[in-house]
């Protein structure tokens, strides 16, 4: 079933396949995430996983960046 949003989804789990259409990257991509730890996923089989939905939704969000953030000089560090 194709992810319109995920805050509206009605399914509890998305495929690895699902969650890279919807955010417009590459199964690879979605696979560096799980592999790093960053997004939490089921493993089902060697390369099968699912995410839980509201994990997904949770993931989105704490990457969403601003309006000017790529902007902003980065922080000095105090040394």
């Amino acid at each position: 079933m194709p992810i319109r949003d995920l805050s509206t989804h009605p399914a509890a789990y998305v495929s690895v396949g699902e969650l890279a259409n919807y955010w417009r990257v590459s199964r690879k991509q979605i696979y560096k995430q799980i592999d790093a730890g960053t997004l939490a996923a089921i493993r089902l089989g060697p390369r099968l996983f699912r995410i839980r939905t509201v994990v997904a939704r949770d993931f989105e969000e704490s990457a969403r960046m601003c309006p000017g953030d790529l902007h902003q000089p980065p922080a000095s560090r105090v040394g």
